[in-house]
């Protein structure tokens, strides 16, 4: 597909410069550097085509300003993508010549006006329950041996929501879900695992409903 290639390609060209300034640029409360020349290609590269490779450590590489406009950006727009051609697999499966995006109607012209409102509104049910969702500088706190702990903090839950509903990875910490930054409680746990299915799970019934039997979609999933 050229447009999407075109795209990937433009934003692949800003998501670099970026990665290499961001020590001069606004929302760096830490100080951090510019990130190493093939460091940055190697990410913008990943998260450009929904690889979301890390080859990095996020707290002490990225600044918040990167993670907004480069990697949580990235994530909807190959998650957008990826919606696109899964509905031209759709059609390819029901062998029709119409445009695949008709197959599906409205929802895959413009995935954005689903996966943006949904974002938003998960995003801030995280920040409920705990999900950190800030600019501030890293906290810097004693521990009960007298030991100064460095605790993280930074846009997370607004990353965090589109990393699983567009079935992107790379999270804004290192330990991704398995931090109780990204998943504090057992409801978030939850919420995240239904996330991640969504899409998937809602192809399945789309391709019933194109070939006129839906429970034939179950056969979909692995027993």
């Amino acid at each position: 597909m050229p447009a999407a290639r075109w795209c990937s390609a433009r934003w692949h060209a800003v998501d670099v410069p970026l990665e290499r300034v961001q020590q001069w640029l606004p929302w760096n409360p830490q100080g951090l550097g510019n990130v190493a020349a093939d460091l940055s290609w190697n990410t913008a590269a990943s998260f450009t085509t929904n690889t979301n490779w890390q080859s990095y450590t996020p707290e002490t590489t990225m600044s918040y300003l990167t993670e907004m406009a480069a990697l949580a950006t990235h994530n909807f727009f190959s998650a957008q993508w990826e919606w696109r051609w899964r509905s031209r697999s759709c059609a390819a499966s029901r062998g029709t010549r119409r445009k695949p995006w008709a197959i599906s109607g409205w929802i895959s012209r413009d995935p954005s006006l689903h996966l943006l409102p949904l974002s938003i509104v998960v995003a801030l049910l995280l920040c409920s329950q705990g999900v950190i969702q800030n600019l501030h500088p890293y906290t810097k706190a004693a521990t009960l041996e007298g030991a100064v702990q460095t605790l993280p903090q930074g846009p997370a839950a607004s990353q965090e929501v589109i990393k699983l509903l567009g079935t992107n990875g790379g999270g804004f910490l290192n330990a991704n879900s398995a931090h109780p930054y990204e998943n504090p409680t057992p409801f978030t746990n939850f919420i995240q695992m239904l996330l991640i299915f969504v899409i998937p799970a809602g192809l399945t019934y789309t391709f019933g409903k194109m070939v006129k039997d839906t429970r034939r979609a179950g056969r979909c999933w692995p027993p």
